[in-house]
């Protein structure tokens, strides 16, 4: 093998190699995007759950400053990945039904997507 070819080689395998990291970068950061959904998700669902279970409502805040969602309950939520820079509160009535309290429920999310709570249902849509 002479010179040439081995440089030829050499820059192919680094050419494929920065191609294999720049795609699993962008794989990585849209599964934690999906996951972070899912758990919101779930999150969600048990604080509405929890407020059907003690028959009373169960209040949900978001603080932007500290990316938290807190529970009357005592739950807190970190994983807020969306990019929304306004607090929301709703809350879960003992019937299982939301209000929203104030702030926007449509949250987006860096890779264009978006996570809505529908008012009144408390359906999560992606």
């Amino acid at each position: 093998m002479s010179l040439t070819e081995l440089l030829c080689c050499l820059v192919l395998v680094s050419l494929c190699i920065s191609g294999v990291v720049l795609f699993s970068s962008e794989i990585i950061s849209s599964l934690k995007i999906r996951l972070s959904k899912t758990a919101f998700d779930s999150f969600i669902e048990r604080q509405r759950l929890e407020a059907v279970a003690r028959s009373r409502p169960v209040e949900v805040f978001y603080d932007y400053w500290s990316k938290r969602v807190s529970s009357t309950t005592g739950a807190v939520f970190e994983d807020c990945l969306w990019e929304n820079r306004e607090n929301f509160r709703i809350r879960f009535n003992g019937d299982g039904s939301i209000a929203i309290l104030s702030g926007s429920t449509t949250l987006s999310f860096a890779d264009g997507s978006v996570l809505t709570i529908q008012p009144v249902t408390g359906k999560v849509t992606y």
